[in-house]
């Protein structure tokens, strides 16, 4: 899987999101992904998470083993000292 490919099924749905792709093996279908977007605003974690799961299940089924995510709003990632573009 490409790593441009999964943050481009991400911002089509989430187009403020910033996105850090990892790869946790070397086999680039194990993901870690930290995504940062205001669209989590006032969402609970497991609403953040199934937003992000429902984008890239196609994705998931083909090419994506697992995938660890961590979710936040720009607000939260300031205070948590995360460098971002916005």
């Amino acid at each position: 899987m490409e790593f441009e490919n999964v943050k481009n099924l991400i911002k089509s749905d989430l187009t403020d999101a910033y996105i850090e792709v990892q790869d946790m093996t070397g086999t680039r279908d194990h993901l870690d992904l930290l995504i940062i977007s205001d669209r989590f605003v006032g969402l609970r974690l497991i609403q953040q998470h199934q937003l992000i799961m429902n984008l890239l299940t196609d994705s998931l089924k083909a090419e994506i083993h697992a995938v660890q995510l961590k979710t936040m709003s720009f607000e939260e990632a300031h205070k948590r000292g995360i460098k971002t573009t916005k």
